[in-house]
């Protein structure tokens, strides 16, 4: 389901500085996750495109990776959360 953009209609733009939770869906900008995890968003995308996590959407360009949307479901955000704990401890 990549390329497909998440946004419930009463939700406000995932821009905010911080992750929204809709029903056990997470979404932000590559730029909010990483924010969250005191990490840039070039080594955050990094993390996620070489890992087996599966984002549910995943949606920007290479050229500006900051400004991604991204969602997870519940269980791969809490993979993806495991995996950057590691990284950022390294």
């Amino acid at each position: 389901m990549r390329g497909v953009s998440f946004k419930p209609q009463d939700a406000e733009d995932f821009s905010t500085g911080e992750i929204k939770s809709y029903g056990g869906i997470y979404a932000a900008t590559a730029e909010d996750f990483a924010g969250a995890f005191e990490m840039e968003p070039e080594d955050f995308i990094e993390v996620v495109q070489s890992s087996d996590v599966e984002p549910l959407t995943e949606v920007g360009e290479d050229k500006e990776p900051g400004k991604y949307s991204l969602s997870f479901e519940r269980d791969e955000f809490e993979k993806l959360k495991d995996l950057l704990l590691e990284w950022t401890e390294e």
